[in-house]
């Protein structure tokens, strides 16, 4: 299994196009994103790069602070140093990346620009897709 994700790219597991959101966009908004599309969290885009990432904790952070959430913009509370990751990237680094910073989604990116993301999910889904052809150890 290990020898057939060495050779899995990122472009070939993200999900795209990608839901995201603008620094200016308001926590409500973004909240509306979330719950309408049942992701846990996106990215924030500028231009097409990826400026930060916010999460739902980063928004019941806001609730238990009692913000308002119409008038909070997601550049106030989003994580600013995002962990992103070549479209060439193969899966194995990207398991490992995942692992050590204890992250949730990844932005894709090619030439800087935001193109696809890869879930925690996505990533087992590929290992679980990739099994049958290996026997189990038991």
């Amino acid at each position: 299994m290990i020898e057939k994700l060495k050779s899995i790219k990122a472009s070939e597991v993200m999900t795209r196009p990608v839901v995201c959101a603008n620094p200016d966009s308001s926590a409500h908004d973004v909240l509306e994103k979330l719950t309408s599309t049942h992701f846990s969290g996106l990215p924030v885009v500028e231009d097409d790069k990826v400026v930060g990432i916010v999460s739902e904790s980063d928004l019941l952070q806001l609730f238990l602070q009692k913000k308002n959430l119409k008038t909070t913009l997601i550049g106030e509370v989003m994580t600013r140093n995002v962990i992103t990751a070549e479209q060439s990237c193969t899966i194995l680094p990207l398991i490992k990346a995942f692992i050590d910073n204890q992250i949730l989604r990844l932005p894709i990116t090619h030439e800087g620009k935001l193109v696809g993301i890869i879930s925690r999910h996505d990533l087992l889904k590929v290992i679980n897709d990739s099994a049958p052809e290996f026997p189990l150890i038991s």
